[in-house]
């Protein structure tokens, strides 16, 4: 395994601002400062060490480019620069398998040879805005993605039959329609323009199906590795009701729906819905379901009608979830929720109203999803607490605004906040 690396992009990029620390200090960095934040909230949790990846580069499945014209005009690929329009050179990057690497080499090269119009966002002139690539890593199956400011693409056609001759591991390509001035890669019109729109992976002993909106772990084998870490620690019975929140495309229900009596699968994204309800049928699993729903407006409304699950997992964006949803899902009493995330900030953040509502954490695992960068992803078990039950239930909610004491750390502070405005709205 290759430690560590030098890479002289890596701070224009910013993809990868780690890479040239040795590994082992990168995770030993990442969990003093998940220390410092769990230490900084008050909670009395564990941290345990970050399970470190086998291989440090080349796991990225998920790569948007953009396109630019150098001093001689000849176009080349890359990365954005934090904060700007700026494409930066990363042919080669060592955090994209070599496959993803080649395929955008070639279509860089070819961009160039059939003079397809480069988009500029300072004028809002040209065609070609972004590619988008996907890739299965077990199956090596690849997806393409076009992104355009119109639809009539020039040359598309020659494009096209030119990646598939030259790379028969790319089983669909699409184009989608972005003429709008925004930093939002994908928007809602695609069209197929070869193969079935999503491409698959196998995940364990499940496949997964996804299309190019649809969110799936951007790291193969720590989701894995994450995956059975959750299924160990919530210990299923195959008696279990099962809510999966902020599903994706169903990856964490459908790993968890063997030792399970049911699982219901929550998530926004209609595009996802309809991918894990495939992959539902692609892997013969007949005791999950999967709704199109907002993961709060679900939860507040399955408390509303009682409903019971015994196990709640999460697995929100880097935004962390809502007030509403954690006391919704607390009322709810299940016996275990297992909480997954991509920023330790927001889930301790969480953490803290969970446990006004009488759930607690005693540890907190890391897993390092993304070696080489600042992210680390993070899950904790959370069990009904008897004591902090009983001091919700006879405190209730407060009835008026409170002034942060001194003592209180700013999680709790926001915590204040967040209530505050929550009832100036009602008003």
């Amino acid at each position: 395994m290759r430690f560590f690396m030098k890479c002289p992009k890596a701070k224009l990029c910013g993809g990868c601002p780690l890479i040239s620390v040795p590994y082992k200090q990168q995770a030993q960095k990442k969990q003093k400062q998940v220390e410092e934040l769990v230490k900084k909230s008050g909670l009395k949790i564990t941290v345990n060490p970050v399970v470190m990846a086998k291989e440090p580069f080349g796991y990225r499945n998920k790569v948007i480019v953009g396109f630019a014209k150098d001093r001689e005009k000849k176009v080349y690929s890359g990365l954005y620069a934090p904060k700007s329009h700026r494409v930066i050179n990363t042919s080669g990057c060592a955090m994209q398998p070599a496959i993803v690497n080649r395929i955008i080499d070639a279509i860089t090269r070819m961009v160039g040879s059939m003079k397809i119009q480069i988009y500029n966002p300072k004028t809002g002139t040209g065609l070609l805005r972004h590619v988008l690539i996907r890739y299965g890593k077990e199956t090596d199956q690849v997806m393409v993605v076009f992104v355009t400011a119109e639809k009539n693409f020039p040359s598309r056609k020659n494009l096209v039959n030119a990646l598939r001759t030259e790379f028969p591991q790319i089983t669909t390509i699409l184009q989608n329609i972005n003429p709008r001035d925004t930093s939002i890669v994908l928007q809602d019109e695609t069209l197929l323009l070869y193969g079935k729109g999503m491409i698959e992976d196998q995940l364990g002993p499940i496949k997964i199906a996804f299309s190019p909106s649809a969110f799936y772990q951007i790291n193969h084998d720590q989701c894995l590795v994450l995956y059975e870490m959750a299924k160990q620690s919530l210990g299923l019975t195959k008696t279990e009701a099962v809510l999966d929140t902020y599903c994706g495309v169903g990856s964490i229900g459908l790993f968890m729906a063997d030792a399970c009596k049911r699982v219901v699968g929550v998530e926004i994204n209609k595009d996802a819905i309809v991918n894990a309800r495939y992959n539902a049928q692609l892997n013969h699993i007949d005791n999950i379901r999967f709704v199109a729903e907002d993961s709060t407006k679900f939860m507040v409304d399955a408390a509303k009608r009682h409903n019971y699950y015994d196990v709640i997992i999460l697995d929100p964006p880097r935004a962390g979830t809502t007030p509403a949803f954690i006391e919704s899902a607390c009322a709810l009493k299940p016996k275990k929720i297992l909480y997954i995330s991509c920023d330790p900030t927001t889930q301790i953040r969480d953490l803290l109203i969970f446990r006004k509502h009488g759930y607690v954490t005693h540890q907190l695992s890391l897993v390092d999803m993304f070696p080489n960068t600042e992210h680390v992803e993070s899950i904790c078990l959370l069990t009904p607490s008897k004591n902090a039950s009983k001091k919700f239930e006879k405190k209730g909610p407060s009835k008026g605004a409170q002034k942060p004491k001194k003592d209180l750390n700013p999680y709790e502070k926001a915590l204040l906040e967040l209530k505050q405005s929550k009832k100036n709205k009602k008003r």
